[in-house]
C-alpha cells in the first residue's frame, strides 16, 4: 500500500486504531502506534524504525525506536484485544486454530533467540529467528492472532547471553509444540470459538501437544511422519509382575504383547477400493483433488496406546509418482473424511498470512535485537495484518476458496463500531509525500510494488 491509498483509508485506520490505543499505556505512546502501524502499511524500501519515521510526518527515530525497544507497553494485552476483535468479526464454533512457525533470517549472534536451525519458509538451515504463529480460519475468513518466540535450548545455558538480548529470568525452554500449545490455551480461556486445530508433523508428532488438545476436547487433523508407530488392532498389555516369554525378569512396567508397526508399513495393506477422491478446496486454478484412505488405528505416544483410537488418514496425489501424506485425527467417526481433508486443507491459509504479514505488513523486517523490540513490533505487524484483512474484505476483495476452512459464505465485515460514524472527528498522523534520504539499509531488498487490493 502506498501513502497514496493510505490517506485514502484516513477514516477507517483512525477507527480501526482508537479501539486499541488505551493499550499502549501514556498519552505520547499512542501517537507513536498511529505512527508505526501506518509506517507499516505504507510499505517503502524497508519498514524499519528509520524509514517509517522518514515516512510519517512527525516520526523520530530515536523516540520510535524507545517506543519499540523498550516501551512500557504490554503486547500480551493488546494481542488479546486483537483476538476478541477477530471473534467479533470471524467468530465461528466451527472455526480451525491453524499452528505454523516461519523463519526471520539474521546476522551475527545477538538477535534474541538466533541460531542455525531449520526454518521452513527457506527451506534449509540458516542463521535465524523462528516464531511459532497461531491462525485463526473460519468460513468468514482467517488471520494471524498470536505468537511466541522460539529460544533454543542452547541460549538457556548462557544466563548473561540471555540477559543482554533481554529474555526475562523466569522463561524457560520450552519446544515448539509446548509454545504452540499455550496459545491454544490461551485461546480457549479467552473463550476464542474454535472446534478443530491443525499442523504439520511437528505437532503432529508431540505426545504433550496432541494430549493437551485432548484435554480441551478439541478436535485436530495433524500431519505425521511415515515413521510414526501405529496399532491396528486394540493393544493388549503383558500382565504386570509376570516374566518375560523367554523367562526374563519380572515387568514392572506397562507394556503391549504387540509393538507398533510405522504407518508407512501399516497402509501396504489398504485395498484399492478404499481409495476415493476428494476436493479438499477450490483453489485459483481449479479443485484441489486427492485421493483419501483412512484406516482405525491406535498411536504410539511414548512407547503406549492412545487412550481411544483415532483416524489415520492417508492423503495421495494424483501424479505420476503419487507423493503420500500422512495424517491423524481423534474425530468421530460421524465426522464425513471430507470434512476432515478441508480441515487440513485450509493450512494454506497460514502461508498466505505469512505472506502477507511479511510483504505488506513488515513482519520480517524489524531490526531490534532484544526480547522486547521482537515482541513488540510483532503484535504491531499482527495489527496491521488484521486491519488490511478487514479492508480487503470491506472492499470486497475476497480471498480464494482455497484458504478458507469450508463453506462458501463469507459473511460481511465492517471495521467502525456500530455507536462510531464517520462524523466523529478522527485525528490522522499526516504522512510525508517524499522519502528525505534512503536508509543505508534499504538496499538490501528491491523496492515494493505498491498493491492493488487496497485501490479505490
Amino acid at each position: 500500500m502506498d501513502v497514496k491509498s493510505l490517506r485514502q483509508l484516513k477514516p477507517e485506520l483512525d477507527v480501526f486504531i482508537e479501539r486499541y490505543l488505551p493499550l499502549f499505556g501514556r498519552a505520547e505512546n499512542h501517537s507513536h502506534a498511529r505512527r508505526f502501524i501506518q509506517g507499516l502499511l505504507a510499505g517503502g524500501d524497508r519498514r524499519n524504525v528509520e524509514n517509517i519515521a522518514e515516512t510519517i510526518n512527525g516520526g523520530v527515530v530515536r523516540t520510535l525506536q524507545k517506543f519499540i525497544s523498550q516501551g512500557a507497553w504490554g503486547a500480551g494485552d493488546t494481542l488479546q484485544e486483537l483476538r476478541q476483535h477477530v471473534v467479533e468479526v470471524l467468530g465461528d464454533a466451527d472455526a480451525v486454530l491453524i499452528v505454523d512457525e516461519t523463519g526471520f533470517p539474521k546476522k551475527g549472534t545477538k538477535s534474541v533467540g538466533v541460531a542455525r536451525q531449520y526454518a521452513g519458509t527457506m527451506g534449509r538451515i540458516d542463521n535465524c529467528q523462528v516464531g511459532v504463529f497461531i491462525d485463526y480460519c473460519s468460513a468468514k475468513g482467517h488471520v494471524l492472532c498470536d505468537r511466541r518466540l522460539f529460544i533454543p535450548q542452547a541460549w538457556f545455558a548462557d544466563r548473561p547471553r540471555c540477559d543482554a538480548a533481554g529474555i526475562p529470568a523466569a522463561a524457560i525452554f520450552r519446544t515448539k509444540p509446548e509454545l504452540a500449545l499455550e496459545m491454544i490455551q490461551q485461546a480457549a480461556l479467552e473463550d476464542v470459538p474454535f472446534r478443530w486445530v491443525a499442523g504439520d508433523c511437528v505437532y503432529g508428532g508431540s505426545p504433550t501437544f496432541v494430549q493437551g488438545l485432548r484435554s480441551l476436547q478439541k478436535w485436530y487433523v495433524l500431519d505425521v511422519t511415515s515413521e510414526a508407530r501405529v496399532w491396528t488392532s486394540k493393544p493388549r498389555y503383558r500382565p504386570l509382575g509376570r516374566t518375560t516369554a523367554r523367562g526374563g525378569k519380572p515387568t514392572s512396567k506397562i507394556k503391549t504383547l504387540e509393538a507398533p508397526r510405522p504407518v508407512g508399513e501399516v497402509i501396504a495393506s489398504i485395498p484399492a477400493t478404499a481409495w476415493q477422491r476428494v476436493v479438499v478446496a477450490e483453489g485459483s486454478q481449479g479443485p484441489r483433488l486427492y485421493e483419501y484412505a483412512e484406516l482405525t488405528v491406535w498411536f504410539s505416544e511414548e512407547s503406549l496406546p492412545t487412550p481411544e483410537p483415532e483416524r489415520l488418514l492417508v492423503r495421495r496425489s494424483l501424479d505420476q509418482a503419487p507423493e503420500l501424506k500422512f495424517q491423524r485425527s481423534n474425530a468421530p467417526l460421524t465426522v464425513l473424511l471430507r470434512k476432515l481433508a478441508e480441515v487440513a486443507g485450509c493450512r494454506w491459509c497460514v502461508e498466505q498470512d505469512f505472506q502477507a504479514a511479511k510483504g505488506e505488513c513488515g513482519l520480517d523486517e524489524y531490526e531490534t535485537r532484544g526480547w522486547v523490540g521482537w515482541h513488540h513490533h510483532t503484535v504491531l505487524s499482527l495489527l496491521a495484518l488484521w486491519f488490511l484483512t478487514l479492508q480487503k474484505e470491506r472492499l470486497g476483495k475476497k480471498t480464494s476458496a482455497a484458504h478458507r476452512a469450508g463453506g462458501s459464505y463469507r459473511a460481511p465485515l465492517s471495521t467502525r463500531p456500530a455507536e462510531m460514524g464517520r462524523t466523529r472527528n478522527h485525528q490522522m498522523v499526516s504522512m510525508a509525500t517524499t522519502t528525505k534520504r534512503r536508509s543505508k539499509n534499504s538496499a538490501r531488498r528491491p523496492p515494493r510494488a505498491a498493491p492493488t487490493l487496497l485501490a479505490r
